[in-house]
């Protein structure tokens, strides 16, 4: 049986709360941090020169079109993955030469995979075995809302249910660092409500406990492309385009990061001049344009009176233009990666999968 994988841990860097509680984790170590990661099947780059730093008790997002290597990412923080080039660190450690640490992760994942043999409460029934933290009390009440059977084999769950259960396995773990790759497929609007508070609810009370010192707040990365619909769980994203990231920065800061002009061509492509023009849509003499930058206060009176309409773009929207380079009209440069990649050595390991 494959299981989710056992995630990284974490630390809230919050004032009061005490970082990396009983684990000898230093304020400074604490969290993830990528540096010059690389991977390439074949011929293709998946992964370039992607680095970052993520504090850890945070729930972040992970945004992207198809294609731009967000399982791949993924797979490679959680240890399921070998990478190419480059160094993670979480809390510290590599978490491929680190037992303490790989144990300490959890990763569930679109084709999440069971013993066909195991019924659901078989699956359950083990799970204490690799997450220390588990909970059966969150695991119960899950299944309840979710409504799994739990005699079911695992061959016989519908696709909802198998993402139901993923869900069940990764907040119910207890680990420090839960990796989430589009975790909601085959759910309904309902289910994925249920997920949404769940999950809020499962990181609530790590920070409960993390504030009466009795553990450090869990850290969630989930991949998604419901962005506008879990845009108010995430605190943070991170944007890949090309197996780059190329934004990270609060969802306020996001959300302000680009916008979108409507008028005359060339009064929007001056409106563009010195900014990233992430795409652009023509309708007769009218252009639309996503621009990535901020509009002072004097810019936005001179579009206005060259009667080009200003309007704020959603997240959704934003990472769409990211996406649609080639397919616009005026393609948009390419982003620079974000952060600058550092120097940074390569180690492998093996990939943990629990059977």
């Amino acid at each position: 049986m494959s299981t989710p994988t056992a995630g990284p841990a974490t630390g809230t860097a919050t004032a009061g709360t005490p970082t990396g509680i009983a684990t000898g984790i230093t304020t400074a170590s604490a969290g993830i941090t990528l540096r010059g990661l690389t991977k390439s099947y074949g011929t293709t780059e998946v992964l370039v020169d992607v680095s970052a730093t993520l504090e850890p008790g945070r729930i972040y997002g992970l945004l992207g079109a198809n294609g731009t290597g967000k399982t791949t990412l993924l797979a490679c923080i959680a240890g399921h993955t070998f990478r190419d080039g480059g160094e993670i660190r979480i809390d510290g450690h590599d978490p491929l030469e680190h037992a303490p640490t790989l144990a300490r992760l959890c990763f569930v994942h679109e084709d999440q995979a069971y013993n066909d043999a195991f019924s659901v409460a078989d699956i359950l029934a083990v799970m204490p075995t690799f997450y220390p933290e588990w909970d059966d009390e969150t695991a119960t009440r899950l299944m309840r809302r979710f409504r799994i059977p739990r005699r079911t084999r695992s061959r016989k769950l519908s696709r909802g249910q198998r993402s139901a259960l993923a869900i069940v396995l990764a907040l119910a773990s207890g680990a420090a660092y839960t990796f989430l790759d589009e975790p909601y497929l085959g759910l309904d609007a309902t289910a994925r409500g249920i997920f949404y508070d769940e999950l809020l609810a499962v990181y609530a009370a790590s920070h409960e406990r993390a504030a009466a010192g009795t553990t450090a707040p869990r850290t969630f990365i989930m991949s998604t492309h419901l962005i506008d619909e879990a845009a108010e769980l995430i605190e943070e994203v991170l944007v890949l385009d090309r197996g780059r990231i190329v934004l990270q920065a609060d969802v306020e800061d996001a959300r302000r990061t680009a916008f979108l002009a409507r008028g005359f061509e060339a009064d929007v492509l001056a409106l563009a001049a010195g900014r990233e023009l992430l795409s652009t849509r023509r309708l007769g003499g009218i252009v639309t344009a996503t621009i990535r930058g901020e509009l002072s206060s004097d810019e936005r009176q001179r579009a206005e009176a060259a009667r080009v309409s200003i309007e704020p773009t959603t997240l959704q929207e934003f990472v769409a233009a990211i996406g649609q380079h080639g397919e616009s009209d005026q393609p948009a440069p390419h982003l620079a990666p974000h952060p600058a990649p550092l120097p940074a050595s390569q180690s492998a390991s093996e990939s943990r999968s629990l059977q």
